[in-house]
Parts: structure tokens; C-alpha cells; sequence
């Protein structure tokens, strides 16, 4: 039976959904997301050879960067690209003196800089959470603050790659037929 012809089962919406970083004071404000991709992952195969015939076998699991899309406001809390200058800062950039560059980005500094993991939570019509996705050790691959236009009216977005070691998934679903999909 499909989900459309039974009014308690609710398919998951992309737009209910709310993403968070680690650190208990958010530098980034989750209203100023504007999109997340949600994880995702590639399995490796290696092809091997049986007498006359071919084969194959999963290898190694790897997952792959998510995007983020955020907005970019003039105040002191929506100040994205502030924020993210400082969080590239707190990973160990540094160009305060020209003559002496010191910079060492490192991964122990630059996930605790994102708070040591992130969090995407899906919700429900009630707001009640039905799924999390937590990416562990996530760190900046790539930002791109975004562009100047005068040919449109739009907010500045700015662009996040991130890449991070794995992603764990809970379920919090309570739906009578979650039991039926083991």
C-alpha cells in the first residue's frame, strides 16, 4: 500500500529538516542554512578473475563531502562569512605577517573549529524529530562566499564543501510500520 492512501503514514518532506554544529553556542545560526545535502557514501569494487569468468567484490567504503548552502547577512549573528574567516582562523590560517607565513591547517584544529561534528534533523509535521544524521569529524574543504550582482535582487548565498570522516544514522521513527520494513 502506498503512503499517499494512508493518512498516518507521512513521506519525509526536504524541507523539514533543521542542521546544527557542535558547539553549544552556535557560531552558525541554523536559520541561516539554506540547503544540506545529506550524507552520502561509495562502496569501491574490485573486479577479479575466476578461470574464464569475471567477478566482483565490494571494497572499501568511503563517504563523500556534503554541500551546504548559506545566507549571508549584515548583522553581527548572520554574518556568515565572518563567521567562517574565523573558523578558517581557529584551523591554524594565519596571515598576519607577511614576511614570516605560518600557517598549518590541521585536522585536529579544524573539526574542533565546526565543534567536532555536525547534526542533520529531519522533522516531522509536529516538529518532532524523525531521523539525525551526525557527520563525525567534519572539516572546510572549500567556501566560495558567494558574488556581487547589480542585475539581481537576491541574497548573497555562500557555498560550503565539507568533508568528514563518517556519518553515524538514528532512527527515532515511531511509525507503526517501521517494524514491518526489518
Amino acid at each position: 500500500m502506498a503512503f499517499w492512501s494512508n493518512t498516518n503514514v507521512q513521506p519525509k518532506l526536504s524541507f523539514r529538516w533543521f542542521a546544527s554544529f557542535g558547539f553549544q553556542d552556535a557560531i552558525i545560526r541554523s536559520y541561516t542554512l539554506r540547503s544540506f545535502q545529506r550524507p552520502s557514501f561509495t562502496i569501491a569494487s574490485a573486479e577479479y578473475l575466476w578461470l574464464n569468468d569475471v567477478g566482483f567484490r565490494p571494497g572499501v567504503l568511503t563517504w563523500n563531502p556534503i554541500e551546504i548552502v548559506l545566507t549571508d547577512g549584515e548583522d553581527r549573528d548572520e554574518n556568515n562569512a565572518k563567521h567562517l574567516y574565523e573558523i578558517l582562523r581557529t584551523s591554524g590560517y594565519n596571515n598576519t605577517n607577511v614576511n614570516e607565513p605560518f600557517s598549518r591547517i590541521e585536522k585536529q584544529n579544524s573539526s574542533a573549529a565546526l565543534g567536532g561534528q555536525m547534526v542533520f534533523t529531519q522533522i516531522d509535521s509536529n516538529g518532532d524529530t524523525v531521523e539525525e544524521w551526525t557527520l563525525v569529524d567534519p572539516f572546510l574543504e572549500s567556501v566560495n562566499f558567494g558574488q556581487g550582482n547589480y542585475a539581481a535582487d537576491e541574497i548573497i548565498s555562500i557555498s560550503l564543501t565539507i568533508k568528514y570522516d563518517y556519518a553515524t544514522y538514528d532512527s527515532r521513527s515511531r511509525s507503526p510500520y517501521s517494524q514491518l520494513l526489518l
